[in-house]
């Protein structure tokens, strides 16, 4: 037996106590640099918002006055149907010409009734303060994944681009966007650690949320199938129990809209009315390249790039971030096509931002050259959005 001397183990545990303080800080660093990226970002869309008052309004398509509230500069177009969903409840239309509120999954105004009922606030500030919220929660997030990904090197710079990309607005306006990519994140980094029952719940919160978390089941259930050694008799069904769980959301959507209006496709149908004709002829007019034919670059010019980003990542990325990825492009394409609304859509395929990280690595010039034309962009958007400018 060796003899410890008590008053030398008295002197080290100071310095292994101060060693470990040193290493928690040293990797926390990185998420105080992330929230004041985040912060910067907030703040270009915070001067296009006060740009924008200098504008001319674009005449609203409805009657809808959510205030005169600072933050209400970025509640617009389809902030009124989640607001008005809050107040007043669903409503249905089963004639495809109508628009109806169906469209909209529920998760989010569902959040936003529970802050507004617990703190006494209106609809308008209780949509903006969830999505806000969960925006700072993407932006942590997607810190931790790319991290654990590619390394702190490329982690900074991803999110600094997504942060500053120009339709990132909609992460701080009164969209969805920013709630469902919180689980989506979520989904993917308890999904890494193989932890597939935890991944298909936060899955079933992000369909819950957009019909876009749809695309989180195909890469958990081939996940599972690569990386779980149990005989395939056992891993069938569990496989199908996670498979109903991560469509959990969407399950429980058309459970209430079937009880309420007799129809558990309702949100299919409103979709039509938003996007004009059916599912399946936008998916067949979208597989025959449809959507290319009098090609916008204003409108495709992003989405052409970002499946060319994608497909230079396949290679570099894991196979589930970059399947993520090809579903994240896949689902608006042969939904809504190159609309006005794809740039929106775009904000869910964040690998893209991961290939933008690894080509900005060792590379601050470029990475500070993007995120300047990105910023400008950014505020433009937010004031013409502001105005009541059709921005996606």
């Amino acid at each position: 037996m060796i003899a410890t001397d008590p008053s030398r183990t008295a002197e080290l545990a100071p310095k292994f106590s101060d060693a470990r303080r040193s290493d928690a800080w040293r990797h926390s660093q990185i998420y105080l640099h992330t929230l004041l990226i985040f912060a910067a970002s907030r703040a270009a869309v915070a001067v296009g918002a006060g740009f924008g008052a200098m504008l001319p309004q674009s005449a609203p398509p409805w009657p809808w006055d959510p205030g005169n509230a600072w933050y209400t500069a970025l509640l617009r177009w389809d902030s009124a149907w989640f607001a008005t969903t809050l107040d007043q409840g669903y409503r249905y239309s089963d004639d495809p010409t109508v628009q109806s509120s169906t469209e909209q999954f529920p998760l989010y105004i569902l959040a936003s009734y529970l802050v507004k009922a617990l703190f006494g606030i209106n609809a308008y500030l209780a949509l903006f303060l969830i999505a806000n919220a969960a925006a700072v929660a993407v932006a942590v997030l997607m810190t931790k994944f790319v991290k654990d990904e590619l390394g702190g090197e490329a982690a900074l710079p991803s999110v600094a681009l997504f942060c500053f990309f120009p339709f990132s607005l909609f992460l701080s306006a009164g969209y969805s966007e920013s709630l469902c990519l919180t689980f989506i994140l979520l989904s993917l980094i308890l999904l890494r650690r193989s932890q597939f029952v935890l991944a298909a719940a936060a899955a079933g919160l992000a369909v819950a949320t957009r019909s876009a978390g749809i695309v989180l089941l195909p890469v958990i259930l081939l996940e599972m199938w690569r990386r779980d050694k149990l005989p395939w008799f056992y891993l069938a069904p569990k496989m199908a129990l996670v498979g109903l769980l991560a469509l959990s959301g969407l399950v429980a959507f058309m459970i209430y809209l079937g009880v309420a209006f007799g129809h558990p496709f309702a949100f299919v149908t409103s979709h039509a009315a938003w996007e004009g004709g059916t599912l399946a002829q936008r998916f067949a007019w979208a597989l025959t390249l449809g959507p290319f034919h009098n090609f916008d670059f204003a409108r495709g010019g992003w989405f052409v790039c970002f499946v060319l980003l994608t497909i230079w990542s396949l290679t570099r990325l894991r196979f589930a971030t970059s399947l993520y990825a090809l579903g994240a492009l896949a689902f608006p394409y042969f939904t809504i096509g190159i609309t006005g609304s794809m740039n929106r859509y775009l904000l869910a395929c964040f690998p893209v931002f991961m290939a933008f990280g690894l080509m900005c690595r060792g590379r601050p010039w470029l990475t500070g050259a993007l995120i300047g034309v990105f910023a400008a962009m950014l505020a433009t958007n937010t004031a013409l959005f502001s105005r009541w400018y059709w921005m996606g």
